[in-house]
């Protein structure tokens, strides 16, 4: 099983099978965040979705590992102006990785792979990102927010956590989606 080699991601999908699931998916609002398990809370993200377009639209809850990594993700922020400080191609990925959530209301595995350029003497550093994205139901039937765990692992060049994610506009990162698979 994909998860089965990270144990952040396999609790997180643990803990929203154990979960109500009123509209065979669980509602946000009947989640107690007391009773997420701390291992999973560093790497959490709970976001809105807007399901018109396939976007986030505010993140509710940021984890502090999410916070060290990357460059700016404050809870309460508007997505879409967190999108405008990144590379289009990393919001695209996202954007369909979101959409098949939404689409399948089911969890969706996806392991995408940064290539950060060299900086002076340091040579590429790259970077894995293993994502778990829920559906969550926010009042109605709809998916209304997405839990998203994350970790991230970082070879070569610089050590993490980076701050560089997602890449800003100007700095060339190849992204590499290389696995994305809906799970049971």
């Amino acid at each position: 099983m994909i998860l089965e080699g990270n144990p952040v991601l396999k609790a997180a999908r643990d803990f929203w099978r154990s979960l109500p699931q009123p509209v065979n998916i669980p509602d946000i609002r009947l989640l107690d965040v007391a009773t997420i398990p701390r291992e999973i809370l560093p790497h959490l993200i709970i976001a809105e979705t807007t399901n018109a377009n396939f976007d986030l639209s505010r993140f509710r809850l940021v984890g502090s590992e999410i916070g060290r990594w990357f460059r700016e993700m404050p809870e309460g922020m508007d997505a879409k102006a967190y999108g405008q400080l990144t590379d289009p191609a990393y919001i695209r990925h996202m954007r369909d990785t979101l959409a098949e959530l939404i689409q399948r209301r089911r969890p969706i595995y996806c392991r995408s792979l940064y290539t950060l350029p060299a900086d002076g003497d340091t040579s590429a550093t790259l970077v894995t990102a293993e994502r778990l994205a829920l559906p969550m139901a926010d009042g109605g039937t709809a998916v209304g927010c997405v839990l998203i765990v994350e970790t991230l692992h970082v070879t070569g060049g610089l050590e993490g956590p980076l701050r560089l994610l997602p890449p800003e506009r100007h700095v060339v990162v190849r992204h590499d989606a290389l696995e994305v698979v809906a799970l049971l």
